[in-house]
């Protein structure tokens, strides 16, 4: 079936396996005048772009990390007006920078074309000579000091070098057409009001690149939360709307993508519709029905729940999955699911699982009576005040507090002779169903197993009930209570900005990452342990750490590496040498396996590819360098209770895209 995350599988490499949705079809046609694919987590965003990567005939993938900035160079009240020339310069700017993109895509097409237009020229021997981040960031600060100094004259002069740049491309011979794709946005993504503000001009921009320019484009793969954030900011969000298009899913469509997966390796292939379905499942139309309502319209849940059908299957002997293996599949899927909901809205509402959790036990359906009963119950529960203080009393009202629950698909609203409704999968429902006295709230049924919900309506709850406090409350490193667990997070940061660079915060940098692999990487790492060794008479601590994931990017390390640990360097100070990863390529072996981690203080820097690429070559191994962003997005990530690696993922892949 392939992995349930598109970025660890490698089905959809087999351009067999997609299924021709509405938004895939706009995806391959240049003149759709769709660009941004707005979706849920696990509706189809990171496959869909692999596909066009793929497939496309120029095409290129970027994971842009500016969503993340680490300082605050605008006042931001003067970008709020998306009409007046400080948002209006900064949409020039990153324009600009997606326009030396697709320069640069050209230039591989057409390395020995010789006749260039001036300012494509200019600018492919200048600001292109640096990676899309750094050029950006580079015209982030211009812009900034020009706003501070009140400099209209330059603002309105970088205004004018974007417009002369795309009067240049408009005419360029470009032999094709080419595709910009911007992806995992999220995984840099800190929710400030700064990143904020750099999303909303940056989307303006791709719209405005991808129509003012014949031959090329820029398709945007975004979170539906974070897409909601824009338009609740934007005023002018309307510009935006023709160009988008939601990533939702029908069952049929949905059978037809599990049919696919299920019948590639087969020689003989069954008909799609299903046939092929009826091949693999006992009584299928009922298995199919259990699955499908089940998983909520969403092709990653309907992956996920398969696969653990077909493990119950081959645990039993059976040769064809029946009933029995899709029910016995149900429990873990639940528990993952849920899991994986907490995740998914953890930026926009931090610790949001810990009040899933407090559902433990109680009914599936409820009134506006009996949720008004659970929101005192919350306000009264400590750990809730102290970990979602940011965000839970702004939602005390039942109305409210419903409306959150049904954004992010965990309930839904029925109302008197109608079904129950619950929210789509692209774009959020612009009319949901009104929360009056006669609604009643209804609990997805896919986390019914996981918080053993009663088949009850819970009209109210005594004072005394206690919300929670038995079932899938997830132990956390060294016996820590969610709240201490978050002040030592905190704690952790705080000592990451402050230690000193250089040998006087050697040993602090050390107990520091020490700390971070224990509170961050807990569930994937264990027996994290000081490897100690003697440089010029100083003491220095290195760590490794055994992997113990079963599934997600720690596996596939263990098993494309042999690596049964994982070493971590340790480097406090922000330029890496090549003795650094000389170093570090002694520890890897064949006993402990062949992949290792330097931290440092700085930025990855594309001179350690060329080091990166010989200890490939000499030793079969692969050195990842993690820097100083990349460590705070580590324990950002944890503090919000995200269980997702796919920030290690990417800076693991842009590494190995980069030697290979």
């Amino acid at each position: 079936m392939g992995a349930s995350f598109a970025e660890n599988d490698l089905v959809p490499t087999d351009p067999e396996v997609y299924v021709h949705t509405p938004p895939f079809d706009s995806a391959i046609d240049h003149y759709s005048g769709k660009y941004f694919y707005v979706g849920r987590r696990g509706t189809g965003k990171t496959a869909l772009r692999t596909f066009c990567e793929q497939n496309l005939p120029h095409a290129r993938a970027i994971v842009p990390e500016i969503f993340s900035p680490t300082s605050g160079m605008f006042d931001l009240e003067l970008f709020a007006n998306p009409k007046k020339g400080p948002f209006r310069a900064l949409v020039s700017v990153f324009k600009r920078v997606l326009l030396g993109e697709l320069l640069l895509m050209w230039r591989e097409a057409h390395p020995t074309f010789a006749t260039v237009p001036s300012r494509c020229a200019a600018e492919l021997s200048g600001p292109c000579s640096d990676d899309f981040d750094t050029r950006t960031v580079l015209a982030l600060k211009g812009i900034a000091h020009a706003v501070r100094e009140e400099n209209d004259e330059a603002l309105i002069s970088e205004n004018k070098a974007t417009k002369n740049l795309i009067e240049e491309m408009k005419v360029l011979q470009s032999g094709g057409k080419y595709t910009l794709l911007v992806d995992s946005i999220d995984d840099f993504w800190d929710a400030s009001d700064q990143a904020l503000t750099y999303l909303t001009a940056f989307l303006h921009a791709s719209l405005e690149v991808s129509t003012q320019i014949p031959w090329g484009r820029v398709l945007v793969f975004l979170r539906e939360n974070i897409f909601e954030r824009v338009r609740a900011r934007d005023s002018e969000s309307s510009r935006l709307e023709t160009s988008i298009s939601g990533l939702g899913w029908n069952q049929r469509q949905l059978v037809e993508l599990v049919e696919r997966r299920l019948r590639r390796a087969l020689v003989a292939k069954p008909a799609l519709g299903g046939p092929t379905w009826e091949a693999f499942f006992e009584d299928g139309p009922i298995a199919r029905k259990e699955i499908l309502e089940f998983c909520h319209d969403r092709p990653r849940d309907v992956l996920i729940y398969v696969s653990h059908a077909i493990d119950s299957a081959k645990e039993r002997g059976n040769e064809i999955i029946r009933l029995e293996d899709v029910e016995g599949a149900r429990r873990k899927f639940s528990d993952n699911r849920l899991k994986d909901l907490g995740d998914e809205y953890a930026e926009n509402f931090p610790q949001i699982a810990l009040v899933l959790t407090r559902f433990y036990g109680l009914g599936r359906r409820f009134t506006v009576s009996g949720i008004e009963a659970l929101i005192r119950g919350l306000l009264n529960d400590t750990e809730v005040k102290r970990l979602c203080a940011s965000w839970i009393f702004d939602h005390q009202a039942p109305e409210l507090f419903v409306r959150l629950l049904y954004n992010i698909g965990f309930v839904g609203i029925e109302k008197a002779g109608r079904p129950v409704k619950f929210r789509a999968l692209g774009p959020q429902d612009t009319s949901p169903p009104a929360v009056d006295s006669d609604a009643t709230i209804v609990v997805h049924r896919c986390y019914w197993d996981a918080l053993d919900l009663q088949d009850s309506l819970v009209r109210e709850l005594p004072d005394s009930t206690k919300l929670g406090r038995v079932g899938i409350v997830e132990e956390l490193p060294g016996g820590l209570s969610p709240t201490d667990y978050i002040e030592h997070l905190e704690d952790l940061e705080l000592r990451l900005t402050s230690i000193p660079l250089g040998h006087p915060g050697a040993t602090q940098f050390e107990n520091a990452i020490g700390d971070l692999l224990r509170l961050c990487f807990f569930r994937a790492l264990d027996n994290v342990e000081a490897r100690s060794r003697t440089v010029n008479g100083e003491a220095i601590r290195d760590w490794i750490a055994a992997i113990r994931a079963h599934t997600g990017f720690w596996s596939i390390i263990r098993q494309r590496y042999s690596a049964t640990q994982v070493v971590w360097e340790c480097k406090n100070y922000e330029n890496l040498h090549s003795d650094d990863f000389q170093q570090i390529s002694y520890y890897l072996n064949d006993t402990i396996g062949k992949f290792g981690i330097i931290a440092f203080r700085g930025e990855v820097q594309t001179s350690y590819m060329r080091h990166i690429e010989r200890i490939s070559r000499d030793r079969g191994a692969v050195v990842l360098p993690l820097g100083i962003r990349d460590l705070k997005t580590f324990i950002r990530q944890a503090k919000a209770g995200k269980l997702r690696e796919a920030h290690i993922q990417d800076r693991y892949d842009a590494t190995v895209r980069k030697i290979s």
